[in-house]
């Protein structure tokens, strides 16, 4: 696998692989807008404090295998939110997505990023991508249930510089956790 930044070319199928790989948000599709044209996304950008979104797609021959979405906020520069990340369901089980997860973590370390985070749930069909973050070395911590979630939501972290990440919840003011959307509480209570 090799891994290419987002281009226009792209666009179309790397949408497609997104919305089949989180089929219940919607957010990827402005941040690969964004990542490829952010002058003309500056409202999204702006609504969640973003001072940057790059969008990477992990090319098999001619396949788009998956995608990882890098967020950088205005008040944490030396921290990158990996969102969006993903292979399709046929590639994985060969060690292709640890081979992504490293470029990821190799790819924000040149960067000069201190901490990686990212989120996921307990639900079952990201078991073993959880597995794969902890044996990477992130740490894991649980965090608020949202209105209509009867799931576990967990915010996993990872020191860059060797240094053990602050934990999430310790930092002051924290954000959205990116791409998770709350919901409308008159549709989940309704």
């Amino acid at each position: 696998m090799i891994f290419v930044p987002l281009t226009v070319e792209h666009l179309v199928e790397v949408s497609r692989v997104a919305a089949a790989l989180f089929p219940w948000e919607s957010e990827h599709q402005e941040a690969l807008a964004t990542a490829l044209a952010p002058e003309a996304h500056r409202v999204f950008l702006g609504e969640h404090g973003l001072a940057s979104v790059c969008c990477w797609v992990a090319l098999k021959g001619n396949l788009i295998a998956g995608l990882a979405c890098f967020y950088v906020y205005d008040d944490r520069p030396d921290e990158v939110w990996l969102a969006w990340f993903g292979l399709r369901p046929e590639m994985r089980g060969q060690g292709k997505g640890r081979q992504f997860l490293d470029w990821c973590i190799a790819t924000s370390r040149g960067e000069g990023r201190k901490i990686l985070r990212l989120w996921t749930t307990n639900e079952s069909e990201y078991a073993a991508a959880r597995q794969m973050y902890e044996r990477s070395g992130f740490i894991c911590e649980n965090w608020p249930a949202l209105p209509g979630e009867d799931w576990t939501t967990y915010v996993l972290s990872l020191g860059l510089d060797g240094a053990c990440p602050t934990p999430w919840r310790t930092v002051s003011s924290p954000r959205e956790l990116c791409g998770r959307v709350i919901p409308d509480v008159a549709v989940v209570a309704a």
